[in-house]
């Protein structure tokens, strides 16, 4: 299964992990022997939270993958959540407030700043380069000028 799931989080999809949380011997003598056997999902992972646990057992199921390809890309893996006080926009030169938290799920370090920033957004395309986030979470009324960062760094980063 854990072999399945890291190829898949390897090429970006988020994946979701559906187990059956009854048995079979349970269901028989229970009330509600002919019903469907209950399923949740129980984990999901994406590039920025699949590790720890999640990574040993791939080393035990298929000795063909080596070690390197499993844990590849996992040191670095910030997920980074961008915010934007449009309250304090300095209308005379476009100026924005941005607030932003990273986390490393890895050893779970947090990083945390806000600064003002250009219509160009310098400060954040410097961020981003240096943090090199897996993913990138961003509100929904997110400016133009943000969005078009974020689009034209991550197209750069999937060519």
């Amino acid at each position: 299964l854990f072999v399945h799931v890291h190829r898949l989080v390897a090429k970006g999809y988020k994946v979701g992990v559906v187990k059956q949380m009854e048995t079979a011997a349970l269901k028989a003598i229970g009330e509600n022997k002919s019903s469907l056997f209950t399923r949740k999902l129980t984990s999901l992972y994406t590039k920025a939270t699949f590790l720890g646990e999640d990574l040993n057992p791939l080393l035990k199921i298929d000795n063909s993958m080596e070690a390197e390809e499993i844990s590849s890309n996992v040191c670095d893996n910030y997920l980074l959540c961008i915010s934007e006080n449009k309250e304090n926009l300095n209308h005379k030169n476009h100026n924005i407030v941005l607030g932003i938290v990273a986390v490393q799920p890895t050893t779970g370090e947090v990083l945390f700043d806000s600064f003002q920033d250009s219509v160009a957004r310098l400060e954040l395309e410097n961020l981003i380069l240096r943090l090199q986030p897996v993913e990138i979470i961003l509100p929904r009324d997110v400016s133009d000028q943000t969005e078009k960062l974020i689009i034209r760094m991550t197209s750069v980063c999937l060519q």
